[in-house]
């Protein structure tokens, strides 16, 4: 964490230029449009342009392709992405894996690994695909709806089974818990509970603390089940409790649940986002939704469909990281204490990379070697998404299961605006749809 005097110096140092207004103007227009947003401030500033948000604070973002990954490879001693998470959401704990920096996350994060593995993963799309259908089946037929709380429940109890490692009827309440727990009405562009929040996020915390105690007194069971051998779970099995208790025996179990409510958020708010986008545009391009369905998980264009997908329209908006000591990045002196990050918006759609970058052309994925590519839908570097894989077998069990049962017809005539929650992009009005079955 910066000193006093660090932070002190950051206040005055002569970051690059950036919009004059105030911050909760800025934090207002970047939450209700980010796309808008961040590219009129690349237009009017150029690659660099500092931004004073509300909430988030102060942050130096850096476009530049050629630049990017001066941010994305600091290493875990020299840049902080869990305290720069924790500053935007609140609820999140400095022990979890999303929380956490340097040498604590780093252990925390080898701990998980096996659990998140591709190799543990895929052996369970068919499970997946058998929870994605039984959801799917109470979709509305021929009124509308949207798409991204429905997305939330399946991938809810995807996560709690398959990936915590819960026996069904315990993942199902969880599930059920965690969608309420993070509920809000709509996708309002409000900034997350806290106290960075003012008033509104005094309020806000309130209410997720007492939302949060269902989820975790089934957590806590679940742990304390698992202890005495008594959940019905293997005790090898790979999962992420399983890795946790074998780690730390005797970490107390609210420890245990601090540290898993984070992983809980994230399993749900930017899964069920990304998949959300990916609906959306298949749905729109038909004749890719019949070569999405009909073609090998490992299809050159079925995969180049996904990508362009979340080129457009990313599940998290920002890359970041905190200053732990001052660091020279893009030829920006920057001090310890300040935030240097990437906005995966502008960077998605920079045109030296992406001709015609708002235009959805799967095509351009094909052939193209990802290393070269200013392309960050999981992030990068040492703190690169650890649901990457978790991700890839969602929508190759997901998706599929959706094509094969619903007609789906977007009511918007484009893909809804993109707004924030928390660090997440989620389609304003939750991408209103009607669907037909098979």
């Amino acid at each position: 964490m910066a000193t006093a005097t660090a932070r002190a110096a950051m206040t005055t140092a002569a970051l690059p230029a950036g919009p004059s207004e105030g911050r909760l103007a800025q934090a207002a227009r970047f939450h209700r449009d980010p796309l808008r947003f961040l590219q009129g401030a690349r237009r009017a500033y150029g690659d660099v342009f500092t931004l004073r948000l509300a909430v988030a604070g102060t942050m130096v973002m850096f476009t530049d392709p050629d630049v990017i990954d001066e941010v994305v490879e600091i290493p875990r001693e020299a840049g902080d992405a869990g305290a720069a998470r924790r500053r935007i959401v609140q609820m999140v704990s400095e022990h979890s894996v999303l929380g956490a920096d340097q040498d604590e996350q780093r252990v925390i994060r080898e701990r998980l690994e096996p659990a998140f593995a591709d190799r543990t993963l895929d052996p369970r799309r068919d499970a997946m695909t058998r929870i994605a259908e039984e959801h799917i089946e109470r979709w509305p037929a021929a009124r509308p709806f949207g798409v991204l709380p429905r997305m939330r429940l399946i991938v809810d109890e995807i996560f709690t089974r398959l990936v915590l490692g819960m026996s069904a009827e315990r993942a199902i309440a969880l599930a059920a818990a965690t969608y309420r727990m993070l509920w809000t009405p709509g996708n309002p562009p409000l900034p997350p509970p806290g106290r960075y929040a003012g008033l509104l996020g005094a309020l806000g915390m309130k209410l997720f603390d007492r939302r949060k105690r269902p989820v975790a007194r089934i957590l806590a069971a679940e742990i304390e089940a698992r202890r005495t051998n008594a959940g019905g779970a293997d005790g090898a099995s790979i999962d992420v409790i399983g890795a946790m208790l074998r780690a730390s025996p005797d970490k107390p179990t609210p420890a245990m649940v601090d540290e898993l409510l984070p992983l809980l958020m994230a399993g749900q708010e930017p899964a069920a986002a990304g998949l959300t986008w990916i609906v959306d545009r298949l749905a729109r391009n038909p004749e890719l939704a019949h070569h999405f369905l009909s073609s090998p998980p490992d299809d050159p264009l079925r995969t180049a469909t996904v990508r362009e997908a979340l080129r457009l329209r990313p599940a998290v908006h920002t890359v970041a990281r905190r200053l732990t000591e001052p660091r020279s990045i893009g030829g920006y002196e920057l001090p310890a204490g300040a935030v240097a990050a990437v906005p995966i918006v502008p960077v998605h759609r920079d045109p030296g990379a992406f001709p015609d970058p708002d235009v959805f052309r799967p095509e351009r994925f094909l052939g193209e070697d990802l290393n070269k590519l200013p392309y960050l839908p999981f992030g990068g570097g040492p703190r690169r998404c650890l649901g990457r894989w978790l991700a890839r077998a969602e929508i190759g069990s997901v998706i599929p299961a959706i094509l094969r049962r619903l007609d789906v017809k977007p009511l918007s005539r484009e893909p809804e605006r993109m707004v924030v929650r928390g660090t997440v992009l989620v389609p304003h009005h939750g991408e209103r749809t009607v669907a037909r079955h098979h």
